[in-house]
């Protein structure tokens, strides 16, 4: 049903009628329509709040917290209600009725103009506006006098002021625990996110407790006021079932799944441009610890090869698969006024299956590691759908934060770094120059993917680059057990994909003396030509 067509009804039109001018909380609004012609018999106390949830889900209202003596959440009126009953030309509605009563509703040309107090708004996922009522219990604060609530006509509602009488809600007073317990059964039967589990259980506990303050006012017993103050509302699975019809609306659903979509594109791209940032960054830190190395004596390298490179995506989408699993669902929850529960199961098989299909397309280059963490993001995506990011929580915790700081260090050390050492006196019959153990080998790679070599040893006589097979064995690289002599002697530019397949190549540079003594003056590690890119989809179909 849209606003238009909505608004026609009378009690709609009586509710629009009365927050003209003036900002009133549920029990107000009860107290103003209920009682005088046409009203009776057309809402029920029970229907009143599932009413004007409805409306606000329609737009034509707000809902404000005001603080004060006693929080309490009022209606106010949207310029989408404003406007249309001022082209409908309906005036607003105001008392006939005398100071102490209940009055009697009738029409009022004259605008009511309250005396308004600072208010804190109400959430707005679309906007990201939010707010949590300060209490979780029913409040203690004196309520509003009846006196307040039967204005003589032409006079003011003054939201937020209190009568001295003994409120019903304490928790020392007859009737606190009945009604903790009605507004526990409530929560627990409704299908709501968390953030409007504790506005509904505040705003009901607020109307019950003003409305057995009114009865204890009218001569009855605090037990049977009570009582009554319940059993106007109905039992509380009743009104769960109807709060959630006016909550649960197609235009929010509507508009939650786009915002889902939204969040999860976004995050997905976000992460991709974020993945550029270990790439841009673990080079420099490998090179920092090669150097960190050499001044402890030990020979550290980096084998910077296509794996390498691609694994350091993988891994980072798998953070943005989380972070999209968190928001998106957290969204969707909170803009359609579902529980998380209600859409985990299908969201998350659904995401999880849009993100298996992105990483079976990315390259693995034919690596098992990369292929695993690829794999690993749709369970990321998974597990970020059971705790989901809400418009009124901090995506950014101290927690939060740590956790995020060392999986980061984990995706530039222990992957991405791939640090391994190495002996440089590993080269049969090729020992190391003395004093000569900060030198190393340039590699130059050219245009056409091919690449000569130089150093920045400071040594006499000729001196040739010579490219020996290499492996890693755990954290060290070796030179290939079988491997007697070099597989190529560099004195040209050579191009790596026409030698022989090897992961590693151990590029030494090697100065011979007169004799023929060979001194190893400076080296490196350098990765072999990379396979064919592949795809994971490809890899698995492979050894499957």
């Amino acid at each position: 049903m849209t606003g238009l067509v909505a608004i026609e009804s009378r009690i709609d039109r009586a509710i629009v009628g009365a927050l003209r001018g003036q900002d009133l909380s549920g029990f107000e609004i009860w107290h103003w329509l209920g009682s005088g012609e046409g009203v009776p018999g057309l809402l029920t106390e029970a229907d009143l709040y599932p009413t004007l949830y409805r409306l606000e889900a329609e737009h034509l209202l707000a809902g404000d917290w005001y603080e004060g003596e006693r929080t309490r959440r009022r209606y106010r009126l949207t310029a989408k209600a404003l406007e249309l009953s001022d082209e409908r030309s309906w005036p607003p509605l105001a008392f006939r009725g005398t100071p102490g009563d209940e009055g009697e509703p009738g029409i009022s040309r004259a605008p009511i103009e309250p005396a308004r107090t600072a208010r804190t708004h109400s959430p707005d996922p679309d906007s990201g506006a939010w707010f949590v009522p300060p209490k979780l219990e029913p409040v203690t604060s004196p309520p509003p006098s009846t006196s307040t609530l039967g204005a003589p006509t032409g006079s003011t509602l003054e939201p937020g002021r209190a009568s001295n009488a003994p409120t019903a809600g304490g928790p020392d007073q007859p009737g606190h625990a009945a009604i903790g317990r009605y507004a526990d059964a409530l929560v627990a039967t409704l299908d709501l996110p968390r953030t409007d589990l504790s506005e509904v259980r505040q705003e009901i506990s607020d109307h019950l407790t003003d409305t057995a303050d009114a009865l204890r006012r009218g001569g009855k017993d605090p037990e049977t006021a009570t009582t009554e103050a319940l059993d106007r509302l109905g039992p509380a699975q009743t009104l769960a079932r109807k709060i959630e019809a006016a909550q649960h609306t197609i235009d929010r659903r509507n508009r939650a799944i786009r915002r889902g979509v939204l969040e999860f594109i976004g995050e997905l791209a976000l992460w991709l441009v974020l993945s550029a940032i270990p790439i841009a960054v673990v080079p420099g830190i490998g090179d920092l610890l090669i150097s960190l190395g050499r001044v402890a004596g030990l020979h550290l390298t980096v084998v910077r090869s296509a794996e390498w490179t691609t694994n350091q995506v993988a891994i980072t989408l798998c953070i943005g698969a989380f972070a999209m699993g968190r928001m998106s669902l957290g969204y969707l929850a909170r803009i359609s006024r579902h529980s998380d529960a209600a859409f985990r199961r299908r969201w998350a098989l659904g995401g999880a299956a849009v993100m298996l299909a992105v990483v079976l397309v990315l390259p693995c280059y034919h690596d098992p590691l990369v292929v695993a963490t690829l794999l690993a993001a749709p369970l990321a995506f998974i597990a970020g759908t059971f705790r989901p990011k809400h418009v009124n929580e901090s995506s950014y915790t101290v927690p939060g934060l740590i956790v995020a700081g060392l999986v980061m260090l984990a995706v530039i050390f222990v992957p991405g770094g791939r640090l391994f050492a190495f002996d440089p006196n590993g080269i049969p019959g090729t020992p190391v120059a003395a004093g000569d153990s900060f030198s190393y080998v340039i590699i130059n790679q050219h245009t056409d993917g091919s690449f000569d070599y130089s150093t920045t040893a400071a040594a006499a006589g000729d001196v040739t680059f010579e490219l020996w097979p290499a492996s890693t064995e755990g954290l060290y690289v070796v030179v290939e057990r079988s491997a007697t002599a070099p597989a190529i002697v560099a004195t040209s530019a050579i191009d790596l994909t026409k030698l022989p397949p090897s992961n590693e190549w151990w590029v030494v540079a090697v100065q011979k003396s007169a004799d023929g003594k060979r001194t190893a003056v400076a080296m490196v590690i350098q990765p072999g030509a990379s396979p064919s890119p592949d795809t994971a989809l490809g890899w698995l179909i492979s050894h499957l």
